[in-house]
């Protein structure tokens, strides 16, 4: 009998596929798994190969992550991606990481030594070991909070961390308050914590436990020198320059890196301006000073320390008014209705320029306050990067209160801040002025901030000075500076509708503290004989694409005069602030005595009009032509047309040569007179040896 043969049954695994539909499956997940194991088994052999190394190998690429998610986020926030080609997108990435590598390698270098030199008994130590846990805890908190502070940064100065960063550290006063008043303080604290601890808990017990890994001595120092060595090749191969890699400045600004540009800003603040920048021979200097700066009808002292000694003829007679010289923060001219603004936040600058005469064509020299009290005291040149309110030959500068101190004038100094803030009251107190007021005079202020006393309760204040001054029977100048319209941006309740802490609420504050000043000094004695200009310290803040961002640059002024004189009327000659001192002088009348390098605007030839400003290491000559030419770190020059209806600047072929060779005579002799103590007039003026500039 022959047997039943049934069709086998197919063979089931335990979910109840058959084993055929899963042949492939296992298949797949034994080569899936194979290949992890063999990744896991790379891992591990370098990871022993590395050793106590794999802990800075971790923390290295913890911070080349941090920066890179820093870089990634302002890109985003801050460029036109529509405006940069894909190649330069490419370079900016390709830059910021070398910046990166070299940062983060420099970041842990310190450790490296430690771990290297170190030996293994001492590495296994208790001490040791709360050393190496402090580094890890400071390593990891410093990461987020680098990261949240410059991005606060660049959304303030649309800037990595430049000199601004590293002045701003020698004031933590204002700084620190302004921090607290400005932002969620506690809350991005709670951040930085969180993600700093959180990495701390999660790495520390194996961290020690690879820094207890024995190493043979070849090996560590195999190690350390190549990390020197990769450290010297960066270091060698970037520079501050490798950043431009797009005529946009935000996208260059991106593609550096923070740490970098801020040691290299501390590193530079006052090096030598013949070493780095673009010159020409001391006779051709003195020359063009004399052909630009010296008019047919000045007094030139010929055997003078200063090529531009001389004695000033107004061609108008004598007028002894008083002057008010009113400096308002960050007041650019887009904020200003009578400027083309449609936001109405100056009516009542507006309505005073019916009772004066409006300077529409002004540009600030730099984008900070104390450049500002530098171009309009001295008329000099702004020396790159820093300004000599805090440089150490500025005990004895020509400004225009020594001018006016000759004439028998009261010299007033008013400010809302601290005086030591920048160097404003040792500066001031050193150069002409006789009297100075700051935040500690003020007693029980209606409202103050970080940065001092409210506009109001400076006015008020002003008035009970300015009236004191005129009792004394001599004419006085008296400089009065504002600081409300700056971040945080606040300011007392009830002045205008609006309470929310926006930097257009606080310039619609300042231009009502500013009508308060006006109609109460109407009432007041010395108002029918005094001269008052108000104008901003700078524009609000550096912003747009621009290499040289013009447009943060332009500011008002306006010059109100007794009898109602020009009421109404405006000018459009191209100046800067080095020009405000000479136009009061023209102002005043009679001769006098200067070494400035502005004109009195009112009496210039509007064809030969000129701008000249600073920003960052970058120099500039502006012409009313509209041509630009820019001095860069470097021996570097650019020459730009700028389109004043757009601030656009048009980068040319070549700048022009007569005028680059006017721009370096400007801040060539600026920095050589400035620090050779020749800002002044030569009181003695008899024959010597030619000092050449």
């Amino acid at each position: 009998m022959s047997k039943l043969v049934l069709p086998a049954e197919p063979v089931l695994n335990l979910s109840g596929k058959k084993i055929e539909e899963t042949t492939g499956s296992v298949q797949g997940v034994n080569t899936h798994s194979g290949l992890l194991s063999t990744i896991h088994n790379i891992g591990v052999s370098i990871h022993r190969w590395s050793g106590r190394y794999s802990v800075l190998a971790t923390i290295f690429v913890i911070t080349l992550g941090y920066l890179f998610l820093l870089r990634t986020v302002m890109v985003v926030t801050y460029t036109s991606l529509d405006k940069v080609t894909i190649w330069q997108e490419l370079q900016l990435l390709f830059v910021g990481l070398q910046y990166d590598v070299l940062v983060a390698l420099c970041f842990v270098f310190p450790q490296l030594i430690h771990i290297t030199f170190l030996s293994e008994r001492r590495l296994k130590g208790r001490i040791n070991h709360l050393l190496l846990d402090l580094t890890w805890i400071i390593a990891f908190l410093f990461l987020p909070f680098f990261c949240i502070t410059e991005y606060v940064f660049f959304d303030e100065f649309q800037s990595r961390l430049n000199y601004i960063a590293f002045e701003y550290i020698v004031y933590p006063t204002e700084v620190c308050c302004n921090i607290w008043e400005s932002y969620p303080l506690i809350e991005l604290l709670a951040l930085v914590v969180l993600c700093g601890i959180s990495c701390w808990i999660l790495l520390r017990k194996n961290f020690h436990a690879q820094v207890a890994t024995s190493m043979p001595w070849q090996k560590r120092y195999g190690i350390f020198f190549s990390c020197l060595a990769a450290i010297a090749i960066l270091w060698s191969s970037t520079s501050a320059e490798s950043r431009q890699v797009s005529r946009d400045r935000i996208v260059n600004e991106c593609s550096w890196n923070g740490l970098y540009s801020f040691v290299y800003y501390a590193w530079t603040c006052r090096f030598d301006f013949n070493k780095n920048y673009m010159t020409i021979a001391d006779a051709e200097v003195k020359q063009r000073l004399r052909q630009q700066i010296v008019s047919d009808g000045d007094d030139l002292k010929q055997f003078s320390n200063n090529p531009v000694d001389r004695v000033i003829q107004t061609g108008q007679p004598e007028q002894d008014y008083n002057v008010v010289l009113i400096l308002e923060e960050s007041l650019g001219s887009d904020f200003i209705g009578a400027l083309g603004d449609k936001r109405g936040l100056t009516p009542h600058f507006d309505a005073l320029t019916k009772q004066g005469l409006l300077f529409d064509h002004f540009y600030a020299t730099g984008n900070r306050t104390a450049r500002a009290l530098e171009a309009v005291m001295t008329s000099m040149p702004p020396i790159p990067t820093e300004s000599i309110l805090k440089r150490d030959h500025s005990e004895h500068v020509y400004t225009l209160a020594n001018v006016l101190a000759g004439r028998d004038y009261e010299r007033l100094f008013m400010t809302g801040g601290r005086g030591l803030f920048d160097g404003v009251r040792s500066f001031m107190r050193a150069n002409g002025f006789n009297h100075f007021i700051e935040q500690s005079d003020f007693h029980d202020p209606i409202f103050a901030n970080a940065w001092g006393v409210s506009d109001e309760d400076l006015f008020h204040k002003a008035l009970t000075e300015l009236d004191g001054l005129e009792k004394s029977g001599r004419p006085f100048f008296a400089t009065i500076l504002t600081v409300s319209n700056h971040r945080p941006y606040t300011y007392p309740e009830g002045r205008i509708p609006e309470n929310e802490q926006t930097r257009e609420n606080a310039v619609k504050y300042a231009d009502w503290a500013l009508g308060y000043f006006f109609r109460e000094a109407q009432s007041h004695d010395f108002y029918q004989n005094t001269i008052f200009v108000v104008m901003g310290d700078h524009g609000a803040r550096v912003s747009g694409s621009q290499l040289f961002p013009m447009s943060s640059y332009r500011v008002p002024v306006l010059l109100i005069q007794p009898e109602g004189k020009a009421a109404g009327t405006r000018c459009s000659t191209l100046a800067c602030s080095l020009d405000i001192a000479p136009t009061i002088m023209g102002r005043l009348g009679s001769d006098y005595r200067s070494v400035f390098f502005g004109y009195d605007v009112l009496q210039a030839d509007p064809r030969r009009g000129r701008a000249i400003m600073q920003h960052n290491h970058d120099v500039a000559l502006l012409d009313s032509q509209n041509r630009m030419v820019v001095l860069g770190f470097g021996k570097s020059s650019a020459g730009f047309q700028l389109d004043r209806a757009t601030h656009q600047l048009n980068q040319q072929k070549n700048p022009d040569q007569e005028m680059l060779h006017n721009a370096v005579a400007f801040f060539q002799a600026a920095f050589e007179l400035y620090y050779s103590d020749r800002w002044y007039p030569d009181p003695q003026n008899s024959p010597q040896k030619d000092p050449g500039i």
